[in-house]
């Protein structure tokens, strides 16, 4: 496998968790600049979707990674352990899922609602609480809402994707549960609902009418990008990263429809 497409693999869902992190920032007015966060969610995203990668080459760039996310994290309000448990609370969401141990096939990974349901709610917990003062947290209640209703839409995706992995090694999954259609279903009123909560952070002045309409426009573009990739059988390789390719997407936009 070449060098580089390896690289693409391990590092791209991790450039998508840093999307996010900075979409949060531009929405309220925050610096676009990077920090030991950003450092700690990289390093940390790597690790936590290849730490079990079956190829050992994977799975050793993914501890290093680990390794410098886990230095970022010292990094971090080095003096305020309170502020370090709060951070961590994510990871110990993915180690739950995972189940603690290897093959990382068990603990909540094996329960189909609560898969996506905790993903959705790691993504949006590190992506809209870390990168903002705690001070102002009870503030983006909807905003953390709208976010983890948004990557419970593309966890189900991710399910979808997976389906005849998942039914060789024998783990149960909400998409695999309701099948195709009602998986679909679910993925629209998911993004729906993260809809609404672009239009409540609006009216509660979170953010304003251009990145409101940025959001809602990645919203719908995802609601039918997702079932296009679905539909093309030949890029079944390639479905996952496009399908985290909307985190971008929608950081993209609301770049631009700020600027």
């Amino acid at each position: 496998m070449p060098l580089l497409r390896i690289f693409f693999q391990l590092f791209w869902i991790a450039y998508c968790s840093v999307s996010l992190l900075a979409q949060t920032r531009l929405l309220l007015g925050m610096p676009l600049e990077l920090g030991w966060l950003d450092g700690f969610v990289f390093g940390g995203t790597v690790f936590g979707y290849h730490f079990t990668h079956p190829n050992q080459r994977y799975r050793i760039l993914a501890w290093v990674m680990g390794l410098l996310g886990g230095l970022c994290f010292l990094m971090i309000h080095p003096n305020n352990f309170g502020a370090h448990w709060i951070i961590l609370a994510p990871v110990l969401f993915w180690l739950a899922y995972y189940g603690f141990q290897k093959p990382g096939n068990t603990g909540l990974r094996g329960h189909p609602i609560a898969k996506p349901l905790t993903i959705a709610l790691s993504w949006a917990w590190v992506t809209v609480f870390l990168p903002t003062p705690p001070e102002q947290w009870t503030d983006l209640f909807f905003l953390l809402s709208g976010r983890a209703a948004f990557i419970f839409a593309l966890a189900l995706a991710y399910d979808l994707s997976d389906t005849a992995y998942d039914q060789r090694h024998g783990l149960r999954t909400l998409a695999g549960k309701l099948g195709t259609e009602r998986t679909f279903a679910l993925i629209y009123k998911s993004l729906l609902a993260s809809g609404i909560c672009v239009g409540i952070n609006t009216y509660l002045g979170i953010y304003g009418i251009s990145a409101a309409l940025a959001l809602l426009v990645s919203l719908g573009c995802s609601g039918l990008w997702l079932r296009y990739i679905w539909q093309q059988k030949a890029w079944e390789d390639w479905q996952k990263p496009l399908i985290d390719g909307l985190m971008v997407l929608q950081f993209l936009l609301v770049f631009l429809f700020k600027t």
